[in-house]
């Protein structure tokens, strides 16, 4: 009997990506399975949030491909894009989390606007979503009042709100201290295990790497260096690599 081999849910093919002069990303290739979590690490400056905007359709390769769900969204339009990201849940560096809206309303933003659907419904759905997070306590509470990694947790709320298949992430742990950072990574093996999403994340911090990855990328001047498990990243003898585990 044969199987049918699935494609991958993102596939980034011999990317470049210029700005100006100078050159970003430099024939990159990657492809995520689904049900992985794929952690992109790199110092500052190593292309790792310039290719997942790429991914997210931010912005456009100088060269190559990308496909997201069966679909090249290389030369996508806006219009064309709204269904993929429906699909996708975003945590930006920082939270980017709105300051005027309650955590309520940055929760359930995609439903503010909805007539199909009551404030007891809408109530009950971020609520639920909370919880997943231990965050219904801040319901009623505003960004201000939170601590960052509070902030990370309802930006993670937001995300997976609308129960996307794939969740990118940005420096979710950058700038919190190690007990809030194993808290969010926790949060992030737990979405894997339990919901089956597959996540992307870039990060420069390589505890946390190790912690939630299935599979580790390293970037270095915008090319890709190191592929593979942990341990393989671990024994490698490429000098950067070396450098940048010890």
């Amino acid at each position: 009997m044969q199987f049918e081999k699935k494609s991958p849910v993102i596939s980034v093919d011999e990317v470049s990506f210029t700005y100006g002069d100078e050159m970003i990303l430099e024939n990159i290739s990657l492809q995520v399975e689904r049900g992985e979590t794929v952690v992109i690490l790199g110092g500052s400056g190593a292309g790792k949030s310039t290719l997942l905007r790429l991914i997210m359709g931010l912005m456009r390769p100088t060269r190559g491909t990308i496909s997201v769900f069966d679909e090249n969204i290389t030369f996508f339009s806006e219009k064309q894009l709204k269904p993929i990201r429906q699909r996708m849940g975003f945590v930006f560096q920082g939270g980017a989390l709105f300051d005027s809206l309650s955590v309520a309303e940055n929760v359930g933003y995609s439903l503010l606007e909805s007539k199909n659907i009551t404030d007891i419904e809408f109530e009950r759905a971020v609520k639920q979503t909370l919880n997943y997070v231990e965050m219904e306590h801040a319901y009623d509470m505003f960004p201000s009042e939170l601590s960052g990694g509070q902030k990370k947790r309802v930006a993670i709320a937001r995300a997976i709100f609308s129960e996307p298949e794939v969740v990118l992430y940005d420096e979710p742990t950058a700038g919190l201290d190690p007990i809030v950072s194993r808290r969010i990574n926790t949060l992030v093996n737990r979405l894997r295990n339990e919901k089956q999403i597959t996540s992307i994340v870039v990060t420069h911090i390589l505890p946390d790497a190790f912690e939630i990855a299935t599979r580790i990328v390293m970037l270095k001047g915008g090319s890709l260096v190191f592929e593979g498990q942990a341990d393989e990243l671990l024994s490698s003898q490429d000098p950067y690599v070396q450098q940048f585990v010890r």
